[in-house]
């Protein structure tokens, strides 16, 4: 059995070590292009990259391997992870795009991701045919140099987005955008602007190091801040690779994937554009998003975490919209993963629509949630722990429907990961800490 490269967001980890080290990242890049010839794909690629230091070397090693392998590369440059979808959806000869991010890890961490000539996250099938031809050969493979920068997609993503909206959709309407120093930087501002939007852009000044740091998705605190200073009517949080958004309203109340599902939801709803009245989210969704679909006459389908189980589980419904509560949200009508500049625009467009203001129509009650992390010794099927397992039970019969228990471990480390929604958040955390301090006896 070979070792495992791709996770749950294709291979990630600390840049330029193992798996993203040069000799690695060199035999993806040819195993890639032997895996497309093979599935008779064409051996084209489009390349792109977000703003970490190790990006640009990154980039060169697993290009320059496919091209030196017989396949043709355009590179891109910085560019967000969605524009690679739409942009080989839209044409080009594409076998596949590459997309080199770690999205909203730190600087010092990077990744490879994999996008097909429809736009979609690779199978996990695919995944592990690609890792068993890259263990195939260990010999290091030759690298050609890249092929000259195509300035021009940055452009062609623009317009991809805006023609997905009404003219001047966000016309009058002052937005505050961070960039997290991250792929959106430099196409953000001119995005908002073409749709009539009066747009301040902060942290769009990478320097290879301060991606996600202190700022974007992950910390939209900053930002919650600049637009009540500024008396903006909303604001947008990008993660590194834009893949996500986080909205503020002019208050500055902070809206997560969950607010936004229920607000889109709703929109194409009254539209007639929500197919089944089907939403998809993960487990991690808040109970107050399952209470709010009840309400309105919504089919609610929950999936495992990971925007590519999201739009699996829209495909298998037919849904039109799906998303998780980090800001991943996937509307099928225009995209086939998540974008953040799309789902912001498209959410500030539907309030504007409807002359009213982000913090009036985001009226989505949250359920106290609590997550607690239990490092283990090992990753034992709670079945086979009958302790737990009674005690985890015990705590859901004891909440009803007036609150939630998930616990799972993790994908990616030894963790057993304990999430519990209550009426309050007192009752979440006592909950929460009684079944993490009975994970510590039984699987320590």
């Amino acid at each position: 059995m070979t070792a495992r490269l791709f996770g749950t967001d294709g291979v990630r980890g600390l840049a330029l070590h193992y798996p993203l080290d040069r000799p690695t990242v060199t035999r993806l890049g040819r195993a890639l292009a032997a895996h497309l010839e093979a599935s008779g794909r064409p051996l084209c690629v489009l390349l792109a990259g977000d703003t970490r230091a190790s990006t640009p070397e990154l980039a060169a090693w697993v290009g320059g391997a496919f091209q030196a392998a017989g396949g043709e590369v355009v590179w891109a440059g910085v560019l967000p992870t969605p524009a690679v979808s739409h942009l080989v959806r839209a044409g080009g000869g594409f076998g596949t795009g590459i997309i080199v991010s770690a999205s909203h890890n730190p600087a010092g961490d990077n990744g490879i991701k994999l996008v097909t000539g429809n736009g979609m996250k690779w199978q996990a099938d695919d995944e592990r045919a690609l890792e068993a031809r890259i263990h195939a050969n260990l010999d290091e493979p030759e690298v050609a140099p890249l092929a000259r920068l195509d300035p021009g997609l940055h452009a062609r993503y623009v317009d991809t987005l805006v023609a997905t909206l009404p003219e001047r959709a966000l016309a009058g309407l002052h937005i505050v955008v961070d960039a997290a120093h991250g792929a959106a930087a430099e196409v953000a501002g001119p995005f908002f602007a073409r749709l009539g939007a009066v747009t301040t852009v902060l942290n769009a000044a990478p320097d290879g190091t301060n991606i996600n740091l202190g700022c974007g998705a992950l910390h939209p605190e900053g930002l919650a801040r600049e637009v009540v200073a500024r008396g903006a009517d909303a604001g947008v949080a990008l993660d590194g690779d834009a893949d996500r958004a986080i909205l503020v309203t002019h208050t500055g109340r902070v809206l997560d994937g969950d607010d936004v599902l229920d607000l889109w939801a709703r929109h194409l709803q009254n539209a007639g554009q929500l197919p089944g009245q089907t939403l998809v989210a993960t487990v991690m969704s808040n109970l107050g998003l399952a209470l709010a679909c009840r309400r309105h006459g919504l089919h609610l389908v929950r999936c495992a975490v990971g925007d590519r189980e999201v739009w699996e589980a829209m495909r298998r419904e037919g849904a039109a919209l799906g998303g998780e509560q980090s800001g991943h949200v996937i509307c099928a009508h225009h995209a086939v993963t998540g974008d953040g500049l799309l789902t912001a625009a498209h959410v500030l467009a539907a309030v504007h629509a409807a002359g009213q203001s982000l913090e009036e129509l985001a009226s989505l009650e949250h359920f106290p949630q609590v997550l607690l992390n239990v490092r283990v010794g090992a990753r034992r099927p709670l079945a086979e722990v009958p302790s737990l397992e009674a005690s985890i039970r015990a705590h859901e019969q004891r909440l009803g429907d007036d609150g939630r228990v998930l616990v799972r471990y993790s994908g990616t480390e030894p963790l057993l990961r304990i999430m519990v929604e209550a009426p309050s958040d007192a009752e979440a955390r006592s909950t929460a800490q009684a079944i993490a301090d009975d994970a510590i006896r039984h699987l320590r």
